[in-house]
């Protein structure tokens, strides 16, 4: 699996432990893999893709009256759900909505693949910063 995501155009690295049944992907800034991309290309090597810890930049948006990104330079947009031990990150993305001040920001979470293909992504928001 390690050989076949190196070969992706964007990805940095990339580290693999059968042992604790983790893959870390590092990609390049501006790169244009999508989640669905690398979830596919795993489960083409036998493995089965999980929950992912991601950093992502985007514009904050409203989708069905929650908060979501737009993550920068896809067409991927992840509706952004509160982490119980760190709520105020979501707190503030939908502060900044309601605000009209949703702009561009960097944020880390834990993206859930939804059970239906047809809906989107969850993400467990951890951290929210505002970019410039």
């Amino acid at each position: 699996m390690r050989v076949a995501v190196r070969k992706l155009d964007g990805v940095e690295s990339v580290e693999v432990s059968l042992e604790r049944a983790v893959a870390e992907i590092r990609l390049a800034p501006d790169n244009r893999i999508t989640i669905a991309r690398l979830r596919q290309l795993i489960k083409d090597n036998g493995f089965t893709a999980k929950d992912a810890v991601v950093t992502a930049i985007g514009t904050l948006i409203e989708r069905d009256g929650k908060p979501a990104i737009s993550v920068a330079g896809t067409d991927m947009v992840w509706l952004l759900t509160p982490d119980p031990q760190r709520p105020d990150a979501h707190r503030a993305a939908a502060a900044r909505l309601a605000a009209t001040q949703a702009g561009v920001v960097e944020l880390t979470g834990v993206l859930t693949a939804p059970a239906n293909p047809n809906q989107l992504d969850t993400l467990t928001l951890q951290s929210l910063t505002p970019r410039p």
